[in-house]
């Protein structure tokens, strides 16, 4: 063999192996492996098969570090070169395995430290997608479902006022009660995102406690009127009643606990227990504890509980439990700047324990009188742009002999808006957020932008499913008076006309 083609190392490191361009062996010295003449050099480790195709067009050399041979009785780590010289091709295998392993722990961490902090990066850009795409799913659903519960709650209220039978009634109640429970899951899937970029709007209003435990007393008594669960609600004497907070996140907040209790008592008892703590006359802390007699939580799982889309199972049945429900509970609980903490006993029940922070509002004692005047009501006209036939007949519905005095008339776009608003005198001009020819921006702009002092400063109501915050902070900074969220009731959209034309 070419001799002058091997350095001279005492303790023959270095393997010489006369190839053909089919890899097949002319000739070795055997220094590291056995080879024999004839065979292949795919026979020494199957990595030498993709190799073969690049030996009839090598003209110089071909190196490859760090080849780990394992299918021989003796493995070694080599560094493989190919080589042409004097129109013959050689293979020189260099091996380096004690060098390699013990560099290879160096190596490992280094190689671990940077895919860390690749991973890193991708997991923050994955992160930032996904959020992406949840918000523009969140938007788009949000919107293409209140729609729809906006007219189904409408028409159920207007039905209501009408003459119905005692099944009829209980029936209605039945379908207003689940219709707002639909309205609550949407929330909560909204909450869930706007608590996660921080945007969550907490309101300081005026309600009454003891309401707001009856309505959900009552509401899960009907809801679960054939399950064996016996359901208790006790307020202390010397909770205040009347408190300054946020009362549509403390309803959402007991709803979710209560509806996790009766998901995982199938018999038994379920309580709901309120108390004060450190009053004083202006604030006092409410302690809420929701207890139940059900399959309870094992200790493992008790951390787990507030994770988002926990579940809880049993014996391979149906899952128990509602993570997202839990999950909103934490967060809106935290954004009311309360604890919420969980103890449970598999299989003897659960207890929720709530503590908030609350305003104590100073009783006062309305004098009703009776207003001076003609006994005349002054109507107030306004202008609902709507194209849609269904959304229509519900405002007609709606302000059909109403108490207020409002007189509503319709317009079917941006262009019979104007000929109306030219013609005729209006106190309010309401619509939504997108019309066949206009979205709720652009019409606003029209309007603000008008020649016309009485089109220009006419009060806007913008009524939308389109409900998450950036949605409302645009509508408002383009210029409408107030932003109204579907679903809504019949009272909460007369007090937002109300609001604007006093």
């Amino acid at each position: 063999m070419g001799a002058n083609l091997k350095t001279e190392i005492s303790d023959r490191r270095i393997q010489e192996v006369e190839l053909n361009d089919e890899g097949i062996i002319v000739e070795s010295d055997n220094a590291i492996f056995e080879l024999a003449e004839g065979s292949s050099i795919s026979d020494l480790h199957p990595f030498f098969e993709g190799v073969l195709p690049l030996l009839s067009s090598l003209k110089d050399s071909l190196k490859i570090p760090c080849v780990n041979v394992d299918t021989v009785p003796n493995p070694r780590i080599v560094d493989v070169d190919f080589l042409r010289k004097d129109k013959k091709l050689y293979l020189l295998l260099f091996d380096f395995t004690e060098h390699y392993e013990a560099s290879q722990p160096l190596v490992q961490e280094k190689n671990v430290a940077s895919i860390a902090k690749n991973r890193l990066a991708f997991e923050k850009q994955l992160l930032e997608a996904k959020e992406e795409f949840k918000n523009n799913f969140l938007s788009n659903l949000n919107h293409e479902i209140r729609n729809p519960l906006n007219n189904l709650l409408g028409f159920m209220e207007l039905l209501k006022e009408t003459r119905l039978d005692y099944d009829q009634n209980e029936t209605l109640k039945v379908m207003q009660k689940t219709g707002t429970h639909l309205k609550i899951l949407m929330d909560d899937m909204l909450d869930i995102s706007k608590i996660e970029r921080g945007v969550l709007d907490i309101k300081d209003v005026n309600f009454n406690l003891g309401h707001l435990v009856n309505n959900l007393h009552n509401h899960f008594k009907l809801k679960y009127i054939d399950n064996l669960v016996e359901f208790n609600v006790s307020i202390d004497s010397n909770v205040p009643r009347k408190l300054i907070g946020d009362p549509a996140r403390l309803n959402q907040i007991l709803f979710n606990l209560l509806e996790n209790a009766f998901r995982n008592t199938e018999d038994g008892h379920i309580a709901l227990y309120v108390k004060a703590v450190n009053k004083t006359k202006t604030t006092t802390g409410i302690q809420i504890i929701i207890s139940d007699s059900g399959v309870g939580i094992p200790d493992d799982k008790l951390d787990k509980v507030f994770d988002t889309y926990f579940q809880l199972q049993v014996d391979k049945l149906k899952p128990l439990g509602e993570g997202l429900g839990l999950k909103i509970v934490k967060d809106l609980t935290e954004s009311l700047k309360g604890s919420v903490q969980v103890s449970s006993e598999e299989g003897k029940g659960t207890v929720f324990t709530c503590m908030f922070p609350f305003k104590v509002r100073a009783s006062s004692r309305e004098k009703k009188t009776i207003p001076k005047g003609t006994g005349i009501l002054m109507s107030k006209r306004i202008l609902i742009v709507e194209d849609e036939t269904t959304n229509q007949m519900l405002m007609m519905k709606t302000f059909l002999n109403n108490e207020k005095g409002y007189v509503i008339e319709m317009a079917i776009n941006s262009e019979h808006a104007f000929e109306l608003l030219k013609n005729n005198r209006y106190n309010l001009i309401m619509f939504k957020s997108v019309l066949p020819d206009i979205d709720a921006i652009g019409l606003i702009k029209k309007i603000r932008n008008h020649e016309i002092d009485g089109i220009a400063n006419l009060p806007i109501l913008i009524a939308s499913g389109n409900t998450l915050k950036e949605e409302q902070d645009a509508v408002l900074k383009a210029g409408a008076s107030a932003f109204l969220p579907k679903p809504y009731s019949k009272n909460e959209l007369f007090k937002s006309i109300e609001q604007l034309i006093r």
